[in-house]
């Protein structure tokens, strides 16, 4: 019974080390050999806290929140895109050809900046969307102060926030996300 118990901790103990980020394996080896001079009744706690150990220091690491944080702006990118493809297939149907070529153009924009952010990282994210707000930013007070007050123009001027929006959103996020990781380097 006693070598199941020290092998099921030392099973644990091999699974925190894997879970672990690699500039932390020094500690979870340590940890590793600690295990033998741990009391046999607490082997499985201290194994169980190793592991949450490498979660956690595994869900801090840079390079996590790097994957993590650029597979959020790709993935909402191409949802958004996807939505706007969607919407302007709608607007096929009702003859509104400017509102189907704008969709189209807002989701082809969110693709490239996708495939960019992919590509180049961070910098891609701000570099294209900082300038895309203020041209959409630019569009929108002209709807809003140059036009009649119709529900096409109302239409087009809730289209354009909602994408001032989620541009915004994600340029937060970039700048946040590649903050967090320069200081995370820095610091760690």
């Amino acid at each position: 019974m006693t070598s199941r118990l020290k092998s099921r901790a030392r099973g644990l103990l091999a699974l925190a080390i894997k879970i672990a980020p690699p500039e932390r394996k020094v500690w979870f080896t340590a940890m590793a050999a600690e295990i033998d001079h741990v009391p046999e009744a607490e082997r499985a706690l201290f194994a169980a806290g190793c592991i949450v150990a490498a979660f956690r220091e595994r869900m801090v690491s840079p390079r996590f929140l790097h994957r993590i944080v650029r597979g959020i702006l790709i993935g909402g990118a191409m949802g958004w895109a996807a939505m706007n493809i969607r919407f302007a297939g709608r607007m096929s149907v009702t003859d509104a050809s400017v509102l189907e070529a704008a969709a189209y153009t807002i989701a082809l924009l969110f693709v490239v900046g996708a495939l960019a952010t992919a590509r180049f990282g961070y910098r891609a994210t701000i570099s294209l969307a900082t300038p895309l707000i203020a041209v959409l930013a630019a569009v929108a007070l002209s709807i809003r102060l140059g036009s009649l007050p119709t529900p096409m123009a109302d239409l087009y001027f809730a289209l354009i926030v909602e994408d001032l929006f989620i541009l915004m959103v994600a340029l937060l996020v970039a700048v946040a996300a590649s903050r967090l990781i320069s200081a995370q380097r820095e610091f760690g």
